[in-house]
């Protein structure tokens, strides 16, 4: 069944194709419904479709040698994943894991390609993900670096928030505590821990599967000093 064009112009990596484009992509894309913990992309293997998330959340894993998942980093709603792969026709580097149910649509590589040397925007909107992609993953081996779980959970909730420039911010469909600590590289229970500590701090309260920040200045003291607590 063919992807409605509206549903492809929403995403920012298309919005500037032609409508001749889009409607190949129409007929040529597929919509997924993904269930929870569902592998969406297999390391080592070549991806042979770029993912484009509808609603859900993603993330990017990768296992250490003795077996446990590392987290790289989340996949939100509006944004696409395996453009590497795609790229350069080689496997993917990570798994891509849906962590909570989710809606995707896959558009073959080929096609992708083929647009990647026609479109100089859809080229830049990619060049410039695979670069905060980068940035990204040199954040997260600093945020790993860092001594205390107090200093890497208010890190990581820093990186989620959508904005650094108000009083405080939401986090929409907040990973489990279980997710952030694989993001971190602890347990459940630290995270748990901390997450009970920063509460009774007044600065986070969650709203279901909602989490607000309530302080982002403090919170950014503490990532960088929990004696700042």
């Amino acid at each position: 069944m063919p992807i409605a064009p509206l549903a492809l112009k929403q995403f920012k990596l298309l919005e500037r194709l032609s409508d001749d484009t889009i409607a190949e992509l129409s007929e040529r894309a597929q919509f997924i419904d993904v269930p929870r913990r569902k592998v969406v992309l297999q390391k080592d293997k070549v991806a042979h479709s770029l993912g484009l998330l509808i609603s859900g959340r993603l993330q990017g894993v990768d296992m250490t040698l003795d077996g446990k998942e590392a987290g790289l980093y989340f996949i939100e709603p509006n944004d696409f994943f395996g453009e590497l792969s795609v790229i350069d026709n080689l496997p993917a580097s990570e798994y891509i894991i849906c962590i909570s149910t989710a809606k995707v649509i896959t558009i073959p590589a080929n096609i992708i390609r083929s647009i990647l040397a026609t479109s100089p925007d859809v080229a830049a909107i990619i060049n410039n993900r695979l670069a905060r992609r980068l940035r990204e993953s040199l954040s997260q081996r600093t945020l790993l670096s860092m001594p205390s779980p107090l200093q890497r959970v208010s890190a990581q909730l820093l990186h989620l928030t959508s904005s650094f420039k108000q009083a405080n911010s939401t986090i929409n469909d907040a990973p489990t505590h279980q997710e952030i600590a694989i993001m971190i590289n602890t347990t459940r229970e630290t995270v748990t821990r901390v997450f009970q500590t920063l509460q009774k701090k007044g600065l986070i309260k969650r709203n279901g599967n909602t989490l607000i920040v309530l302080n982002l200045k403090k919170l950014q003291r503490l990532a960088e000093d929990p004696n700042n607590l």
